[in-house]
């Protein structure tokens, strides 16, 4: 059983009447219940994913509210944050209005849904977020974008003040990524595919939180990759600036060695480090500084032709 709040993280029995749990020991008489032997298994508090992909609306092929939020619910996930990079995007009061119309009668957990910082996520023009906010918007993002313009970021934030919402922003200077299709190191130069800087995060972020500490502002960064984002997170952390940061289960996990496979499925936005996740960053993982991780659910359809005719890295996937 592990339940951080309460500071357990033990072996322990656990008793069930009527599907509530009565009560938790280490050696508990059965008195007449059903015995489950539960090796090997995990009791822990329902989770919340602040970064899905919902598809709907446009895509409804791929995913809908039900069957998304059914399928959190048999993952142990007792709410959601829905992504606005739909098609189209959650940029409208009417658009979201009728999402949250919707997710009354067919979520099977509790939705929050996040509406776009700019209009279209084109980032030209800031939505109207005082409206969004009172339809509904748990928050604002341009996630899949990022916000290039420092201007419209400070006048963004500046609105976040006013509707008492938080931003949570991709960073990505696209002038340094280049649409590139991997992390940029040893194995890119030898696979002979165009690079993705590290510092095409880093740099950003950095920017970010500059504006978010002038403007006396929390911000929440979505799925960092590079180490030097982590280090520029703990430095804003220490200076009193309110940042909360997230990362992927993969992005721990796996390096660029990955796309030596040549699987598209392998190649995410944003990259795949060369260096593994040491168990020091699995720490900051768990300090305040990074106070999640998200796998990014973002349900596709299967290929409408087979896998052997199309290009290798047709499209992004995270």
């Amino acid at each position: 059983m592990l339940d951080p709040a309460e500071k357990v993280d033990a072996v322990v029995d656990i008793r069930i009447d009527d599907g509530v749990i009565a009560e938790v020991g280490t050696v508990l008489q059965a008195n007449g219940h059903r015995v489950i032997e539960a090796g090997g298994l995990l009791l822990a508090p329902a989770f919340v994913d602040p970064h899905v992909h919902l598809r709907t609306p446009g895509r409804e092929d791929e995913e809908t509210i039900e069957s998304g939020t059914k399928a959190a619910a048999a993952g142990g996930f007792c709410a959601i944050l829905a992504m606005p990079n739909t098609e189209p995007v959650v940029d409208s009061a009417a658009v979201l209005g009728a999402l949250v119309e919707d997710a009354r009668v067919e979520a099977e957990i509790p939705v929050g849904f996040l509406a776009s910082i700019t209009k279209a996520q084109e980032g030209a023009e800031l939505t109207e977020m005082a409206e969004l906010a009172d339809a509904g918007a748990a928050g604002f993002s341009d996630d899949g974008h990022p916000v290039v313009s420092p201007g419209l970021m400070r006048r963004a934030l500046q609105y976040s003040a006013v509707t008492k919402r938080q931003l949570a922003l991709h960073c990505e200077e696209p002038t340094l990524s280049r649409g590139g299709q991997m992390h940029e190191g040893p194995v890119s130069a030898e696979l002979g595919f165009t690079g993705y800087p590290s510092v095409a995060e880093s740099v950003m972020v950095e920017r970010d939180l500059a504006l978010a500490a002038y403007e006396g502002r929390p911000l929440h960064l979505l799925h960092l990759s590079a180490r030097e984002s982590v280090a520029a997170v703990r430095a804003a952390f220490e200076e009193g600036v309110k940042a909360t940061a997230e990362v992927t289960p993969h992005h721990l996990c796996l390096t660029d060695e990955a796309v030596r496979s040549l699987d598209s499925n392998v190649k995410m936005n944003p990259s795949r480090p060369t260096t593994p996740r040491t168990p020091g960053t699995r720490r900051k993982c768990r300090s305040r500084r990074r106070r999640s991780a998200s796998p990014g659910w973002r349900p596709r359809s299967p290929p409408s032709t087979p896998i052997s005719s199309r290009p290798v890295w047709s499209r992004s996937r995270r």
